[in-house]
């Protein structure tokens, strides 16, 4: 009878140590912060560039009033913050205040350009961000200059892709700089048709949950889309290169539609530009 409670004892230690380490990873993997860096050169960049980029919070927070978000971005020391949507979840009222209160603080800081997703595609929002400082970007672009770099940004409020759609029916392409594309959703075959040099988009969250080698397990519409997938569903997290265009894909920093990250923690997205 001893033996038999002493197994129980410690069948039910070992069951609570496993929950213990299951909420650990959970809360390690889904609501702390990490920094993605990455660098691109070119021979249009002469000084170099850094740049933030902000993608999918969906209404979260990092420490009170975004304290341990703002610290990792002040880190990185950007010359200008491009995010790219889906900043609060669609209806969710705080979430909307904590993503502008958020984009109005640092473009206290920074210069912050933004585009929207498909959840925070609202008129509202965007007069609240420009009131605050922020220059929403639908269908523009802005000349920026670093130091002796010459950049153009341009910025899309696509939430879908017609089979129709063309970069040549809005935009003249420069190329005397270098050109930037912001975009929440990636569609690299016409964005490097086009001639952008580096595309800047989210959406994907990284697929939340991520295997080694495999990486995304399901991207809300098909099974191991980087393993078994084609196209654009392919480009889940991380940069890529097509001829000599670019996509930077970042994971972002929320949780949709469940708060559930794995070996895929929530990323601020550091780009440095370098001469080549």
């Amino acid at each position: 009878m001893k033996r038999r409670k002493e197994k129980k004892r410690h069948g039910c230690r070992n069951s609570l140590l496993f929950v213990l380490i299951c909420a650990g990873v959970w809360f390690w993997g889904t609501f702390t912060l990490t920094t993605e860096e990455i660098t691109i050169r070119s021979d249009q960049i002469a000084d170099p560039v850094t740049i933030v980029q902000l993608t999918d919070l969906h209404g979260y927070t990092f420490g009170k009033d975004n304290r341990y978000l703002i610290e990792k971005v002040k880190a990185a020391d950007p010359d200008f913050i491009v995010v790219t949507g889906d900043m609060f979840t669609a209806g969710d009222e705080a979430g909307e205040d904590v993503a502008a209160a958020l984009l109005g603080r640092l473009a206290e800081m920074y210069p912050v350009y933004s585009v929207n997703g498909e959840h925070d595609n609202d008129s509202a929002y965007e007069a609240r961000l420009e009131e605050a400082g922020v220059d929403v970007l639908d269908y523009e672009w802005r000349d920026i200059t670093v130091g002796s770099t010459s950049l153009r940004l341009y910025g899309i409020t696509n939430v879908y892709y017609s089979p129709t759609f063309d970069l040549t029916n809005e935009f003249d392409l420069d190329r005397s700089c270098f050109n930037i594309l912001a975009a929440h959703i990636a569609n690299f075959q016409d964005f490097a048709d086009f001639g952008m040099d580096l595309s800047l988009c989210g959406d994907s969250h990284g697929g939340l949950v991520r295997l080694p080698v495999i990486g995304s397990v399901y991207n809300g519409s098909s099974w191991f889309p980087e393993l078994l997938g084609s196209g654009d569903e392919t480009y889940e997290k991380g940069l890529y290169e097509l001829d000599d265009a670019k996509l930077f894909v970042s994971s972002g920093l929320g949780s949709y539609p469940v708060p559930l990250r794995f070996c895929n923690r929530p990323e601020v997205a550091v780009i440095h530009l370098e001469a080549e």
